[in-house]
């Protein structure tokens, strides 16, 4: 393919063809970003947990939200949890109401109780906290909404 231009349009066509190139590689950002997450309606989020502390705990959790409530579990004994949903730009808050009597030599359960830091992509849900012995991750996927 040849492209003639005249000789006095050549800068013009120039600076067109630079502003395209630029724009293109620039302007083509597939990231997707972090929108406040929806507590009304019903989600299904399934994934994976960290701890980074004195026990260093991994596992899996799953966390169903339905009309600003809230159930959590995870794959460690008595990891159970269930409350009410508050939520702003940057946390959410997990007000847990089920009270079990954990046996002492079960430990830690990282279920999802308290204040954490949330970021919502796509389909990718992490929520975070930071705690003086450490902190503890939470990557989730929605899996199923109604």
């Amino acid at each position: 393919m040849f492209v003639f231009i005249e000789k006095g349009n050549m800068k013009k066509y120039l600076l067109n063809l630079s502003l395209l190139i630029i724009t293109a590689f620039y302007g083509c950002d597939n990231k997707e970003l972090p929108v406040k997450l929806d507590i009304d309606g019903s989600k299904y989020f399934s994934g994976t947990f960290k701890s980074v502390n004195s026990d260093n705990l991994t596992g899996t959790v799953s966390l169903d939200i339905s009309n600003r409530y809230y159930i959590c579990s995870t794959n460690l004994p008595y990891g159970r949890g269930a409350g009410k949903l508050e939520l702003n730009d940057i946390t959410i808050n997990f007000i847990d109401t089920l009270f079990y009597v954990v046996p002492a030599l079960y430990g830690p359960t990282c279920v999802l109780s308290g204040q954490y830091n949330y970021e919502f992509k796509g389909l990718n849900l992490k929520i975070w906290k930071e705690m003086s012995e450490g902190s503890i991750v939470y990557d989730l996927k929605l899996t199923k909404t109604n």
